[in-house]
């Protein structure tokens, strides 16, 4: 058992199909399906059942996940305690370093670490990337310690250069419980009953959907979340529910659902690149360029439906 079978077995639970799974890491079908084989001889036990339309789990494989996830978010862990740790100050030879300020969501550090190895491999450079709420990142951004902040939204200081470099679609996530997770699209007529989450240190920092939504007549009541404890109790208890943007990927919920709008509140948002105006390193300017060029092939590959 090695570190990759369980990062193939972990991207096809989360996409539910080989080929989807296939590239997301980047690889072939045959290399996904090859590495889950043995994986799958070595434990004695079937973790898939294979189908035309996908891969359903097993009994087993849905236990091992919980297993598999541990291990890989040690695993990263690890490698992001040492990132870390190779100093603060950067030179034209170091890791492109980039923030999203963006809520935690579920399976986040695999997603972060794909994305990474994704670009390391199109930009020739390594990558590193993570979450925080925005506001710690603008000191490190001004200290030239951060390469760029992404946010989903625009950020107005004028201190820092923003740059759209792309566009998503919106979407609710819900908890599995909720009465409309049931739906497919919502409207924001219907959504009114049910508490949003307001995320403190980001819904607060620059124009996030929330914002957008609440601009445009959204009345349900927010409720100021300060942890991912206190957000699962909202979905849980209170049928609470979160904006983001419309890719399942980024559930903020392990059993959740994604939902999107309905028109005409099915809206879309800019993402931007945000960087110190007096420091734009040619790290950012390499990835900058490759960002305003190929967004929607980024998005695709990692199997994200915009």
């Amino acid at each position: 058992m090695n570190i990759q079978q369980l990062r193939y077995f972990c991207s096809v639970m989360r996409i539910g199909t080989f080929s989807g799974a296939a590239r997301a890491e980047g690889v072939s079908v045959q290399a996904v399906s090859k590495a889950l084989g043995a994986l799958e001889e070595e434990l004695g036990l079937p973790l898939f059942l294979r189908r035309s339309k996908g891969a359903t789990a097993t009994q087993f494989g849905r236990e091992f996940d919980e297993y598999a996830r541990a291990a890989l978010t040690a695993f990263d862990g690890a490698g992001a305690f040492a990132k870390a740790q190779r100093g603060r100050m950067k030179s034209d030879d170091d890791a492109l370093s980039i923030l999203l300020a963006i809520p935690s969501f579920h399976n986040d550090a695999a997603v972060c670490h794909g994305i990474e190895r994704f670009l390391e491999r199109q930009l020739g450079m390594e990558v590193s990337l993570g979450l925080c709420p925005g506001f710690e990142a603008i000191p490190r951004l001004l200290a030239h310690d951060l390469d760029a902040l992404i946010t989903v939204g625009e950020y107005s200081d004028p201190r820092c250069t923003t740059v759209a470099i792309g566009s998503l679609p919106t979407g609710v996530f819900v908890s599995g419980k909720h009465p409309l997770a049931q739906r497919e699209t919502v409207r924001m007529d219907e959504l009114a009953e049910y508490p949003v989450c307001y995320a403190e240190g980001l819904d607060d920092f620059n124009e996030t959907i929330l914002k957008r939504y609440l601009s445009r007549g959204l009345t349900s009541p927010q409720v100021k979340i300060r942890s991912r404890e206190e957000f699962a109790k909202l979905v849980a208890d209170e049928h609470g529910f979160a904006f983001g943007v419309g890719v399942p990927s980024f559930s903020t919920i392990e059993d959740g659902k994604m939902l999107r709008l309905a028109p005409p509140d099915n809206l879309s948002v800019s993402v931007f690149a945000v960087t110190a105006r007096d420091y734009r390193s040619a790290r950012f300017l390499e990835f900058e360029r490759f960002m305003l060029k190929e967004f929607p092939r980024v998005m695709k590959t990692f199997s994200l439906d915009v």
